[in-house]
């Protein structure tokens, strides 16, 4: 067990001072913009009870859950992500809240690591939620916020990608599949695994001209043209009402001031509870998306309150480490002030410490150092400037001053 002691878990990560100082900063600046869009910060408990993410309704597979036990040996669920907990709590303590609710957070969610490219089991995410609107509009609104965060976060060169969970399932329907089989096509599609697809179609016996045109789906990437070739491939009502939505959302975030956009139809989330718009932001820095989200509207219903949602969780480590390739740099802070003192002065370097505290300038006591072991120190980046308080007052460090 010793050898254990400076380990984490897979899938783990520390946050380092520097790190640490910028994500703060970041909430921060993603809380007032989630306030200046309208979005009241909730907070929900990191264990949920493990029957509320059944496989069939929400896509967490029981391997893909962190789990533990009460003291009555339910099964509790670590939070897999935080949109299931905010529909919770908007059927229930918020249940009488008018619509629309404009919900976010600022919160850690914890998955095991489901394929090659998943880093990170525990992400802490920013992300919102707009319950009780259903417009295209409203899709553009929360997608505009997702890329507003991101440019105001520093990020440059990102890709918004937009597809429709609709046309898929759409399209699932038409080509006779149950839902066990359309959970096996979902995932095949997100891998854009055509051959897979073959081999599991062949499988069930679906015809060749079904099988060929499910196997465009993970080809369906592009620009707008795309929709006009997924139009030739079914005539299914959803399939077309989905394509329809999909033009109406484009058309809002043109107005919105979001031009380049990709359009994805072979992308479908691994959660199962997306109905309409999904999307995801993708950088080039990292292999995973740093902001995904989509449209739900019938699960709040599961709940006991019916009415359309739509939101997106960002990913805050993700997102920290595409701007530390694109040259940020999260420098470890260091006190303004470094007060090294005479002995017998102690007295006087805490008053003198509390006096610059009390106008926000951080101090730091430098026990049993002399003047120039400080301004040593100061030189050498422990501090941004010194002080010396010795029995005759206070006196700035010359010497920490010629190395500024």
């Amino acid at each position: 067990m010793k050898t254990q002691r400076l380990q984490i878990p897979g899938g783990m990560q520390d946050t380092l001072p520097g790190e640490c100082r910028a994500k703060r900063e970041m909430e921060a600046m993603l809380r007032e913009l989630f306030s200046l869009h309208g979005y009241a910060e909730i907070e929900t408990p990191i264990l949920e009870y493990y029957d509320a993410l059944d496989d069939d309704t929400y896509g967490y597979r029981p391997e893909h859950v962190w789990k533990t036990f009460d003291r009555a040996g339910r099964i509790l669920a670590v939070r897999p992500d935080s949109t299931i907990p905010a529909v919770r709590l908007a059927t229930g303590a918020l249940a009488n809240e008018p619509l629309p609710l404009r919900l976010c957070y600022l919160q850690s969610a914890t998955e095991y690591e489901q394929d090659a490219l998943s880093m990170l089991c525990e992400q802490a995410q920013a992300g919102v939620e707009l319950m009780g609107e259903s417009a295209p509009e409203s899709d553009a609104e929360v997608i505009s916020l997702a890329v507003e965060a991101l440019r105001r976060a520093g990020l440059k060169n990102f890709q918004v990608e937009l597809g429709q969970a609709g046309f898929f399932t759409g399209f699932m329907r038409e080509a006779g599949l149950d839902e066990e089989q359309t959970a096996v096509m979902r995932r095949l599609t997100e891998e854009k695994n055509t051959l897979g697809i073959q081999i599991y179609l062949r499988e069930l016996a679906v015809s060749e001209s079904v099988t060929r045109r499910l196997m465009r789906l993970p080809r369906l990437y592009g620009g707008v043209e795309v929709l006009y070739e997924a139009e030739k491939l079914t005539s299914a009502p959803a399939c077309r009402e989905a394509l329809s939505n999909l033009r109406g959302v484009i058309a809002a975030l043109r107005e919105n001031g979001c031009e380049d956009i990709a359009v994805d139809l072979g992308m479908v989330h691994t959660a199962g509870y997306y109905t309409g718009s999904i999307f995801t932001i993708q950088t080039s820095e990292v292999g995973q998306p740093i902001v995904s989200g989509g449209r739900y509207d019938r699960l709040p219903a599961l709940y006991g309150r019916s009415m359309p949602a739509v939101g997106f969780a960002l990913r805050l480590k993700l997102l920290m480490i595409a701007l530390e390739r694109q040259g940020a740099s999260f420098v470890p802070p260091v006190p303004q002030r470094l007060i090294a003192f005479e002995p017998g002065c102690y007295a006087e370097a805490v008053a003198c410490a509390a006096a610059l505290r009390a106008q926000g300038v951080s101090a730091v006591l430098a026990y049993g150092t002399g003047r120039e072991e400080a301004a040593a120190r100061v030189a050498a980046g422990q501090a941004e400037a010194g002080i010396y308080v010795g029995r005759d007052g206070a006196a700035e460090l010359k010497e920490a001053k010629e190395h500024a």
